[in-house]
C-alpha cells in the first residue's frame, strides 16, 4: 500500500461528527421524521444529542430516537421520562443505553447535572437503517438540530443527513 492509500484508509474509518439542522416543518401533527440514515454498513456511535434552536411552546414534546433499520422491525433506542416545552439553549441528551432517558438540560457546558459527555457502556453498534424522531405530541414552534458522533464499523459505512 502507498502512503497516500493508507492516509486515505485511516480518515475514511476514523470518527466522524454529523448535524442534522431542524426545521419549523419537523414537529407538524404527526411528528415522525427522519433524521439520519445510516449507509453501506454498521456505525459505532459514540454520542447523539439534540439542542433546541427555537423554543418549543404550546404543546408537550416527547421526542423518541427510533431505529428502522433496513432489515427487520423499527425500535426506540430511547426513551423519555417527562416531555416538555424546552426552551432555546436546552440540550437533549442520551446515555446510549437501550432505552435510556432522553434527558432535557439547560444551558450548555461541561459538568452541569444531566449532561452526559460520552455514552456510559461505551458506543454502540448500528446496523443500516433510518434514525429517525417519534414523537407523541406535535408542537409548530419547535425546532431542534440532532448531532451524532459516529465511526464506520467497516471501510465504507457511513451516515447522511435526512
Amino acid at each position: 500500500m502507498s502512503f497516500t492509500t493508507d492516509v486515505k484508509s485511516i480518515l475514511q474509518n476514523a470518527a466522524k461528527g454529523i448535524v442534522r439542522v431542524g426545521t419549523n416543518a419537523d414537529y407538524t401533527p404527526g411528528g415522525n421524521f427522519d433524521i439520519f440514515q445510516i449507509i453501506d454498513g454498521p456505525v459505532l456511535i459514540s454520542a447523539m444529542w439534540g439542542h433546541v434552536r427555537v423554543a418549543c411552546t404550546g404543546a408537550v414534546l416527547v421526542p423518541l430516537i427510533t431505529l428502522n433499520p433496513t432489515i427487520g422491525a423499527a425500535s426506540a433506542l430511547c426513551t423519555v421520562a417527562v416531555g416538555a416545552a424546552h426552551a432555546v439553549g436546552v440540550v437533549l441528551t442520551w446515555s446510549g443505553l437501550l432505552l435510556g432517558v432522553l434527558a432535557p438540560t439547560a444551558g450548555l457546558g461541561h459538568g452541569q447535572a444531566g449532561v452526559v459527555e460520552s455514552f456510559d457502556g461505551g458506543p454502540i453498534i448500528v446496523m443500516p437503517g433510518v434514525l429517525l424522531i417519534t414523537n407523541a405530541t406535535a408542537d409548530a414552534t419547535a425546532e431542534i438540530d440532532w448531532y451524532m458522533r459516529y465511526q464506520p464499523a467497516i471501510p465504507g459505512a457511513r451516515v447522511d443527513v435526512l
